[in-house]
């Protein structure tokens, strides 16, 4: 029992400010996902919330032939990428740990493709006409393998630096943005040239500092030192951590199996070094809010131009012209009427569940009662709740057992001694039923003790746990009313499909809904968490991130003269019949440490003989 019981605090303690952040996310990923027109927004905060989620990724970034694919390879201790030296890679490759080696091809209208890891040289380097057709629809690459250092980071091989005018160089500014770490890599002997110098410092302004790795130092010999302390002299002050190896040497020693040649390479400082970063919890989670303040910017220009472009301005004008043609049955009014009741009813009673919870008992009841509130953490505390509250019980019984058996030997000693019970008892007068009383008050005594100690672990783990329970059930409770929602939402699209073509404009415009429900959701769930929880967000960045939010939901997508022409043809439309969000408000549960514990009878002394 006691290592469930530390099982179960492991489990609430180990979620990271990070990992609550990107729970918040989730859901309204999820809301966002049900409209097309907002699919590139969708699909920007899906890929912020699976980065979070994942190891940091870092992003080995040069120009061509610098050997970034060799360096990685010798990471790697083996040759998995193809470092032609007459092909450059010509796709960006993220590569992450995976029991089973393969490679998932994302293109860029969202379709995924897997591959044999065999056929990784076709997908990056090959000059095969079918690969190059291949390459141009690739947006990246997916590559699992199985390597330990891959699961605590995701690597990115990537294609080199394009060389622009006026000596610039350009990189993706998207995958940048999608990096926890930079290491810009440097051949041995050739200084960086100034394009590559005004891109580090361009990197600087976009908020990332490059560590620099230098490779090919078996061709320097004793001059390394001096090779980098010379560009270091140049922009040093725009780079982080700089690491000189050898990755041809790396990849020679594990061939090999020569270890002086390993560590000559210099390969395991390099390794060492991502490990380290890897660990930097605090600038991940940094990284990470300043990807979702951009999207929120990005987001708030998306809404404001909804009223404005096709297909809103479209479907709002033809919904109007077409409103009075649309003349549904009354039988299947009736029935989704009667649907309409059943929900309502349903939502009625989830936002009304804790009503009247005024102690652990109650609670637990519930609990019983309805399944919907149950997880694994729930059922977990409600365990461990009954127990405790089953050993108050037994407790109870015992010192009124207790009680009672005190109150016969004070009634027998009394009767036979004339005398008051005090105690100690003569030693005389202890022996017999006397004695075999006090006995038996002592073993009640001692039981009594055993199920205190009972009482007190659980009763501790059941006062510790209480708000983070508390928490879990309020979210239990509002999915449910989200699925009841979602129910109203399947019988709103089911009862669209059997109307006429013309009803389809009204459709296009009811797929704006999720946007109105994203607003409540930021409003109601995301901007309070942002304002209120330790995330590392100035005091500047929160008034900016209230603002942004506040512009979003000031864009009025309900249109509601607009449903109430609607009701002269759809009296019953889902859309304003189904109003219960409003019409009911979840009761959250709120008990105290006081609420949930029991009073219990004080432990009698052991009697002494």
């Amino acid at each position: 029992m006691t290592e469930q019981l530390f099982s179960l605090q492991n489990s609430i303690d180990n979620q990271t400010t990070l990992q609550q952040f990107i729970e918040r996310l989730k859901p309204l990923h999820v809301i966002l996902s049900q409209n097309t027109y907002v699919k590139d927004m969708t699909n920007r905060l899906n890929r912020i919330i699976e980065d979070a989620s994942s190891q940091p990724i870092m992003l080995f970034l040069g120009k061509e032939r610098v050997g970034k694919t060799t360096l990685i390879n010798s990471l790697l201790g083996r040759s998995l990428l193809e470092d032609s030296k007459n092909e450059p890679t010509h796709v960006n490759a993220f590569i992450k740990y995976g029991e089973q080696e393969c490679i998932k091809a994302i293109f860029l209208d969202g379709m995924v493709a897997t591959f044999d890891i065999s056929k990784l040289n076709l997908l990056t380097v090959s000059t095969n006409e079918c690969a190059e057709i291949i390459r141009e629809h690739i947006d990246y690459l997916e590559i699992y393998i199985k390597h330990d250092l891959l699961k605590d980071v995701t690597i990115i091989d990537s294609i080199g630096l394009e060389v622009g005018a006026n000596n610039t160089a350009y990189f993706s500014q998207s995958l940048l943005q999608r990096v926890d770490e930079v290491f810009f890599v440097l051949r041995a002997g050739s200084s960086a040239t100034e394009d590559e110098v005004n891109f580090i410092k361009k990197l600087n302004t976009l908020g990332v500092t490059a560590n620099l790795v230098i490779n090919g130092i078996d061709q320097l010999d004793h001059k390394v030192e001096s090779f980098i302390e010379k560009e270091k002299n140049v922009y040093g002050e725009y780079i982080g951590h700089s690491v000189a190896v050898s990755a041809l040497n790396a990849l020679q020693s594990r061939k090999t199996n020569n270890s002086q040649l390993l560590i000559d390479s210099r390969i395991t400082q390099l390794t060492q070094l991502i490990q380290n970063l890897a660990n930097n919890q605090q600038k991940k989670t940094r990284h990470v809010v300043e990807l979702f303040i951009n999207w929120l910017e990005r987001f708030r220009k998306e809404v404001e131009l909804i009223p404005f472009r096709e297909p809103y301005v479209s479907a709002f004008a033809n919904v109007e012209q077409y409103s009075s043609d649309f003349d549904l049955e009354f039988t299947r009014k009736q029935r989704d009427l009667a649907l309409i009741s059943a929900y309502e009813e349903e939502y009625a009673s989830v936002s009304n569940v804790f009503k009247g919870v005024q102690t652990l008992y109650q609670l637990l009841q519930k609990l019983a009662s309805d399944l919907y509130l149950r997880d694994p953490l729930v059922e977990k505390y409600e365990e461990i709740a009954v127990l405790y509250q089953k050993n108050v019980r037994d407790y109870r019984k015992l010192h009124v057992d207790y009680t009672m058996e005190y109150a016969r030997l004070e009634k027998q000693y009394k009767k036979q001694t004339h005398q008051n019970l005090a105690f100690p008892i003569p030693r005389e007068e202890t022996q017999g039923v006397f004695l075999e009383r006090i006995n038996s008050l002592n073993k009640i005594q001692s039981q009594l003790t055993e199920r205190l100690e009972l009482i007190g672990k659980y009763e501790e783990f059941v006062r510790n746990n209480l708000y983070v329970i508390q928490n879990r059930l309020n979210e239990l409770a509002k999915k449910r009313l989200s699925i009841i929602q979602g129910q109203v939402s399947d019988l709103n699209i089911q009862r669209k499909r059997e109307r006429t073509y013309l009803k389809s404009y009204a459709d296009k415009l009811t797929e704006f809904n999720c946007i109105i429900e994203a607003q409540s959701f930021l409003m109601d769930a995301i901007l309070p968490y942002l304002l209120e929880q330790q995330l590392p967000i100035s005091e500047q960045e929160k008034a900016h991130i209230r603002n942004t939010i506040e512009c979003i939901c000031a864009t009025d997508l309900t249109h509601q003269a607009l449903y109430k022409r609607l009701n002269i043809a759809d009296t019953d439309d889902l859309l304003t019949q189904m109003d219960i969000d409003a019409k009911f408000k979840l009761i959250g549960l709120s008990l105290t440490e006081a609420d949930i514990l029991s009073e219990i009878p004080e432990l009698p002394n052991v009697i002494e003989q």
